[in-house]
């Protein structure tokens, strides 16, 4: 059973935060006032790969696509899911 939106955007929220990222709606996790750095550490990845991952079950299409098999092509030498036009995708 999946989980409602109102689980996992709590979820998303605290990982983000912890990470020192700030994610709208809501507060900011610095008012504003923290220096910005060009540069991404690894807290911001990960906060911002946590983002991508709640905007793939969110979204449909995506889900549909991740949740699909995938078939081995070459004697599993390759890994490739069908797209909607048809076209084998290989999966990295």
């Amino acid at each position: 059973m999946d989980a409602p939106d109102k689980e996992l955007f709590p979820a998303l929220s605290k990982v983000v935060r912890s990470r020192e990222v700030n994610l709208a709606p809501f507060a900011r996790v610095d008012n504003g006032t923290a220096a910005t750095y060009d540069s991404w550490d690894r807290h911001t990845l990960e906060a911002w790969t946590a983002i991508d991952a709640f905007a793939k079950v969110k979204d449909p299409e995506s889900r549909e696509w991740n949740d699909k098999p995938c078939e081995p092509l070459f004697g599993g030498a390759l890994c490739a899911k069908q797209d909607k036009d048809g076209n084998l995708m290989i999966e990295v």
